[in-house]
């Protein structure tokens, strides 16, 4: 019936795993909680460990660290029955019937249930990356329905196994982000079309400004790497918000004159996003200065449609 799936990396998933296993055993549904620990420091190890000692739940351990990409395709592989639900290890079930509403949805192919954020904000140093989810991430199954394959999101989704058979994680993408980009892409590529509703998950992972910073630099890596084996390009691009702004900058021939905006608003924008109240706007301005200079230090990839 239901294969749950949890990757781990350095979070406490007792409290996950609980929830979901007694929402299970009310359904009285054949099911069971995969767990892989991607290499977490030891303190998680040994916390989550001992989940393995409860009925339906598998707890397996890496010792190096697989990324983002490997393990899902690693669970998937491990899984014994014919649907998958993909959980982030930093979500909260937040519902009483969260697994009621997604066996509801079966036969669908493939099935997002959302993400949401805590209404109070974070500590000072971890509110960019709350403030990001509020506006970009915490999207209602309407809306994101309107673009479906591209508001996909690996945080919390159910998909039948033989589909992701056919449409895997790209294991060559390597640190944080985009690979659900790709994924949706992939999806599409072969006709599944994603279907949303709102049964979401809350988002307690909120991590530091650097950190999110930095991981932000790392997932638009990633995608000028998908951007670089995708056939079809331009419509990639499209697709792509911070993509298709570059292209437009690049057709204006006005790459430069955003350099030299961004060179002298640089501190401003970037002491905000440090402060109680940053601005998404300015977070925009960031990404795509960042995205501008990764193209300069390398190849132009909107030359090669």
């Amino acid at each position: 019936m239901l294969s749950i799936c949890i990757a781990i990396h350095n979070w406490d998933v007792i409290k996950l795993v609980t929830d979901l296993k007694s929402q299970a055993d009310r359904l009285k549904i054949d099911y069971e909680i995969l767990l892989l620990d991607d290499a977490s420091d030891y303190e998680f190890q040994k916390k989550n460990s001992g989940l393995d000692f409860l009925d339906n739940v598998t707890y397996l351990q890496s010792y190096i660290n697989m990324g983002r990409s490997l393990v899902r395709n690693t669970l998937a592989s491990r899984a014994k029955y014919e649907h998958l639900l993909f959980i982030d290890c930093d979500a909260t079930v937040t519902r009483r019937d969260f697994l009621k509403r997604y066996l509801a949805e079966i036969p669908a192919q493939v099935v997002v249930g959302g993400t949401e954020y805590r209404k109070r904000k974070p500590r000072k140093d971890s509110i960019l990356r709350w403030q990001y989810g509020i506006e970009r991430e915490q999207v209602p199954a309407q809306k994101r329905a309107e673009n479906p394959n591209a508001s996909f999101s690996t945080f919390n989704f159910l998909i039948a196994k033989n589909i992701f058979k056919k449409v895997q994680f790209d294991e060559s993408l390597q640190g944080y982000g985009h690979e659900d980009t790709l994924f949706g892409l992939d999806l599409a590529e072969q006709g599944i079309q994603i279907h949303h509703i709102d049964n979401a998950l809350r988002h307690d992972g909120i991590g530091p400004t650097e950190q999110f910073l930095q991981q932000t630099q790392h997932s638009i890596d990633n995608l000028l790497a998908i951007a670089e084996k995708v056939e079809n390009r331009s419509k990639f691009e499209q697709s792509i918000t911070l993509l298709n702004t570059y292209k437009k900058l690049k057709q204006w021939k006005s790459v430069w004159l955003y350099r030299v905006f961004y060179k002298i608003l640089r501190k401003k924008i970037e002491k905000n996003l440090y402060s109680l109240k940053p601005k998404i706007r300015f977070f925009d301005f960031y990404k795509l200065n960042y995205l501008i200079e990764r193209i300069s230090d390398g190849k132009d990839f909107s030359k090669k449609q």
